[in-house]
This record gives structure tokens, C-alpha cells and sequence, in this order.
């Protein structure tokens, strides 16, 4: 079955991930020293025999009460992932993307990708601060698996729309669970469910209000110039030259009405902003729509419809220097 998925995936050019959980209580040798060999070589199986792995993914794993839990071979298990697929990632009891905290597809608003070493880091012996984003996990059904009694309880599409503003919307992934059915495929609830939702996603952020419109900031270094952050490209940003109280204006040259905004990082440098605002000008005075803490690689604010021809992005407060990949103006219908 894995084999097949493999294929279907590479087929549609779908990059393959899996999850294989450490705490199988239904293997014989579980608490022993074999269970450990007996895990390296499930992972070695997976690893080798299907193809490039984008993801491992291992979820919670809990060892079992005291005195009788299983000490789980952490180091192997890495040890064996970064010899046969050194590019793939390790989530979830793993050091390079950990758990956003529920199981509802929502990042905290304020979510930073740097955080102090875990346990996980520590296991490689790495200390200090480190790299490692929030993964979100929420099913599109009430649980993890398929049960046609729940094909009245696929989320809305509104729910859906919740879930990804609050998640790819705050800095996170989100991994949306669409459990097979009895013949191995989604079912046509959840296939038309999806379509829906991306047919609205498709056409909230079909045009870019802000993009190749006149932009002029506060302030700017030379081969950052505030038109970098609408020109819709992903290698220029514009970047002021202090970290507070710094504005970038775009001229959207004719009554616009929007009501979903788009902040970015150039990411590949860091996470830098820790508050910002969004504000219109009213024809006399600038009105705040939006408030926020982190950025990171991509956060969304939706409010109320406004209609204006001016908005500023206010950079409060940053940690080094803001480096503003892309800002952008959407209009999504209610």
C-alpha cells in the first residue's frame, strides 16, 4: 500500500511524506531492546523503498507508565533518517518541525519560528536557540479515520477558511488529515468539500490590489527600495533602516475595497518582526484596520471591508532590521 501511494503521489508530482508512530504496543518485542532494531528497520524500509521522503513524521510517544516504559532510541532513529534521506524533515519528536500544541489547525497569533533547543535538540547536542516552526494537524471529519456515519460532519468550508488563516495564515503549516474510505479513496464528501474550499481560496487571492502600485517608505536601504515589497517578485524586499516606527505606503490610485491583508519575510533570513499595524487613510487621517505581532513567513489579517486609496504597513518593533518580502491586498466575499 505504501508502494502505491508512493507512485500515485509521484505520479501528480506530489512530494511523499509518512507517519510511523514509535509507540506500537501491539508489537511483541515493545519495551525491549529488539523493538528498537524492529523500528530502525521499519524506518529503513520506508526510506529506501519508496522513493524521495519529504517528511517524517513520529507524532507523541508515550513510553508507558513508570518502571515499565520504553526508552525510546531517539538518536537512531535520527541517526538512520539523516544517512538514507538527509533532505527530509523530522516532525513531531524530531528537531526540525514540532507540534503547534492541539489538534484544531490553529497557531498561536504570535508564533515564532526560533525557539530555544528541545529535548529533541538536545539528544544531537545542540543548545541555544535553533530553526523549528510549527507543523498545524487537524482532520476535515470529527476524527482521524472514516466512518460513513460522519459524512454529514465534514467541516464547512467557512470552518476550512477558519483553520487556514489561522494557521498558514500565522507563520505555521497546516497538515489537513482526508482519511481514505473502505475502497482506499477519499470520499466524495470530502473530494467535493476540498474543491469548495479551494475554489473560494482560489478566487480571494486571485488579485493582489497592492501589486506593481506606487510605493514610498519611510525610510529604505538602496538595494531595498519599497517597491520591492508589491512587485510580486520572491527575491526582492524592501527593508527601512532602523528597527521601529518605520512605514512602508502603497498608492492603490483609486478607491479600492479590500479586506484580507498579506504580510511576508524574507523568510531565508529570519523572523524578524514582532509588531506591526495595518492603517487606511480616510482621506484625513490614517485609521488602523489590523494589528499583529510575528510575521514570519506569511500572515494574514481579514476585518471588515474597507474602501480607500492609501494603506501603510507600520513596522513597530523588530528584533534586527525588517525584511519585507511582499504586501498584499485581497478582497475575499463574505
Amino acid at each position: 500500500m505504501v508502494k502505491e501511494v508512493a507512485k500515485a503521489c509521484e505520479e501528480i508530482g506530489v512530494k511523499f511524506g509518512f507517519y510511523l508512530s514509535p509507540w506500537d504496543r501491539h508489537e511483541k518485542s515493545y519495551g525491549t531492546p529488539d523493538y528498537d532494531r524492529y523500528f530502525k528497520n521499519q524506518l529503513t524500509e520506508l526510506l529506501t523503498e519508496y522513493g524521495e521522503v519529504l517528511e517524517v513524521w513520529f507524532d507523541g510517544a508515550y513510553g508507558g507508565p513508570p518502571g515499565k516504559e520504553h526508552k525510546y532510541d531517539w538518536l537512531g532513529y535520527y541517526k538512520v533518517i539523516r544517512k538514507l534521506q538527509p533532505n527530509a524533515l523530522i516532525a513531531i519528536c524530531g528537531p526540525d518541525i514540532r507540534w503547534v500544541g492541539n489538534e484544531e489547525g490553529v497557531a498561536p497569533e504570535t508564533n515564532w519560528s526560533v525557539q530555544e533547543a528541545s529535548h529533541f535538540h538536545r539528544i544531537l547536542g545542540i543548545t541555544g536557540k535553533v530553526w523549528y516552526p510549527t507543523e498545524c494537524d487537524v482532520s476535515i471529519r470529527p476524527g482521524w479515520f472514516w466512518h460513513a456515519r460522519e459524512d454529514d460532519k465534514v467541516k464547512s468550508v467557512e470552518h476550512l477558511l477558519d483553520i487556514y488563516f489561522k494557521s498558514v495564515g500565522r507563520n505555521s503549516v497546516l497538515l489537513l488529515n482526508v482519511p481514505p474510505n473502505r475502497r482506499g479513496l477519499i470520499s466524495d464528501v470530502d473530494n467535493q468539500r476540498l474543491r469548495e474550499w479551494r475554489k473560494v481560496l482560489d478566487r480571494a487571492f486571485a488579485t493582489n490590489f497592492a501589486l506593481n502600485k506606487p510605493a514610498t517608505a519611510s525610510s529604505f536601504r538602496p538595494d531595498a527600495k519599497p517597491s520591492n515589497a508589491v512587485d510580486g517578485r520572491k527575491e526582492t524586499f524592501w527593508s527601512p533602516l532602523s528597527e521601529k516606527d518605520e512605514w512602508l505606503e502603497v498608492d492603490l490610485q483609486r478607491p479600492t475595497t479590500f479586506n484580507v491583508a498579506m504580510v511576508q519575510e524574507l523568510i531565508a533570513e529570519g523572523q524578524r518582526v514582532e509588531r506591526y499595524r495595518i492603517e487606511a487613510w480616510d482621506g484625513s487621517d490614517w485609521k488602523v484596520i489590523a494589528r499583529g505581532t510575528t510575521i514570519g513567513y506569511k500572515k494574514l489579517d481579514r476585518f471588515n471591508d474597507v474602501t480607500i486609496t492609501k494603506v501603510r504597513l507600520v513596522i513597530e518593533s523588530a528584533l534586527a532590521t525588517p525584511l519585507i518580502q511582499a504586501f498584499g491586498l485581497y478582497r475575499m466575499e463574505r
